[in-house]
């Protein structure tokens, strides 16, 4: 692409991108609506900055809907998201505020090292290194992204700490030789590893494969110089553990995660994605659906090379960092098929390489179209910005209030906050209703509710209680609250 073209369309191609991901992001950061995993995480950040628990022993409520990760603190995933966040809630307070400025450095964070990865696989003078808006755009247009990205999860936080790592790799393994002596990037990379695994556990090491991969991918590198930077970062993760180790409330954290965790979930006794041999390829299907728009655009902008007959030889370093990232992809998600524990968000970590290899794939032809087609395609950037921005102002005029969070700033003049409150048999499973409820009020729940004053109910509960006696306050999605009253 000429200067010309990139000066003229340089700017809008990021503003359509940038455009497309408010649709989603920005919406949901105004409302107080989370996906219950993000809205637990949140609490025990809060309560962990008001010294409720601690770094080594965070603290939820007094109540939790799963039969384990219920002892006298939370041991189901490691500690340092929320330790983070806990550092914010000390500076701003008890607001939403914090996880949602929190999700928006996470996605700042991954949209810097997505472009710092494609302008340093492509190197300095390639005409596609202005075109690093398309790798940004192929990773927000996966819908497990702009779903996970605003939701506040650990594989949010893990993933970009795994992207920092292949990052800092990449440098020092595309530096001169005589510039390798100095071992500080390898040093971070294996930082980044060790911060990814206090996330969220083992599958935060998959960095550690990017060198070796790296050497395989790229002709003629030679696989033993992809030794020193691994043999660094192994050495940055072995010191970790074993400060982890000598430091006892870290140690018996850890021991009761992996016993919890880690090992209930490879004998299938934890949450399931299904049953059989099919439930180890959960992710693999889950993958496949959501790329349907990235598989769409390839086999439309290809059909449309073979049939107008576009001449576009793929250039070496294209068809090299196509191998590079697909295999970096593939170490991400290919060792979460041991086990039958799978969601989707579980992929997060994993989708800014497959989001790359896609923008490889793309980008000699989106450049051809972009030269040769300039004046189509910046009217179609433009109506695409308007559309995006459209569609942004329609969400935010039309965000649907959330049940449980709207019932637990209600119950805020009801019932006194850091209460336990009692709550119907058949509600107690519902971890929305435990995470908002703490989050927004501090309230812990019990199914004795017998001796509670207070009790969140519905209509098929009611029978239960003396109508007479007891006063109901209605609140939102046909939830009650009963006042048991002596």
């Amino acid at each position: 692409m000429n200067s010309n073209n990139e000066n003229y369309l340089g700017w809008l191609p990021w503003l359509f991108t940038l455009s497309f991901v408010l649709i989603t992001f920005l919406p949901r950061s105004v409302d107080d609506t989370m996906f219950m995993d993000g809205v637990t995480y949140a609490a025990i950040a809060r309560n962990m900055s008001e010294g409720i628990g601690s770094f080594w022993r965070p603290f939820f409520a007094h109540s939790f809907w799963l039969p384990y990760d219920n002892g006298d603190y939370f041991s189901g995933h490691p500690p340092l998201q929320f330790g983070l966040q806990s550092i914010l809630f000390r500076i701003f307070g008890d607001t939403p505020a914090v996880e949602n400025g929190y999700n928006l450095l996470i996605l700042t964070g991954y949209i810097f090292f997505i472009v710092k990865i494609w302008q340093k696989l492509l190197g300095p003078t390639s005409p596609f290194r202005a075109l690093d808006w398309i790798p940004v755009l192929c990773w927000y247009a996966v819908v497990i992204v702009y779903y996970s990205i605003p939701n506040n999860f650990l594989d949010s936080t893990m993933g970009l700490f795994c992207l920092a790592s292949c990052y800092f790799q990449l440098v020092y393994l595309k530096e001169e030789s005589a510039q390798k002596q100095y071992v500080l990037r390898p040093l971070l990379a294996g930082v980044c590893i060790m911060l990814a695994f206090l996330t969220k556990g083992p599958v935060g090491l998959y960095p550690l494969a990017f060198s070796a991969i790296y050497a395989i991918s790229t002709h003629p590198y030679g696989f033993p110089r992809a030794f020193r930077p691994t043999i660094i970062m192994l050495v940055v993760i072995a010191a970790g553990i074993a400060g982890i180790f000598l430091h006892a409330p870290a140690r018996a954290f850890m021991a009761t995660y992996f016993n919890g965790q880690i090992v209930q979930a490879l004998l299938q006794k934890r949450e399931k994605a299904g049953t059989g041999w099919a439930a180890h390829f959960t992710l693999i299907s889950e993958l496949l659906r959501n790329l349907l728009p990235h598989l769409i655009a390839c086999a439309a902008l290809y059909g449309l090379s073979f049939g107008f007959k576009w001449r576009i030889p793929r250039q070496k370093v294209i068809s090299e960092n196509i191998r590079l990232t697909a295999l970096v992809a593939a170490s991400g998600i290919l060792p979460m098929l041991v086990s039958i524990k799978q969601y989707p968000h579980y992929l997060l970590p994993a989708l800014p390489f497959v989001a790359l290899l896609f923008a490889f794939l793309l980008v000699q032809r989106i450049e051809f179209v972009m030269v040769h087609r300039k004046q189509s395609i910046t009217i179609a950037l433009s109506i695409g910005v308007l559309v995006c921005w459209g569609a942004t102002f329609r969400k935010l005029t039309s965000i649907p209030p959330d049940v449980h969070s709207a019932n637990a700033k209600q119950l805020r003049t009801l019932v006194p906050s850091a209460a336990t409150i009692g709550i119907c048999h058949e509600l107690f499973q519902r971890a929305d209703i435990h995470a908002n409820l703490q989050r927004y009020h501090h309230l812990s729940l019990s199914t004795e509710i017998s001796a509670m004053k207070y009790v969140l109910a519905d209509s098929a509960c009611l029978p239960q209680f003396d109508l007479k006696r007891d006063s109901i306050v209605k609140l939102n999605g046909n939830y009650l609250l009963v006042i048991q009253n002596p």
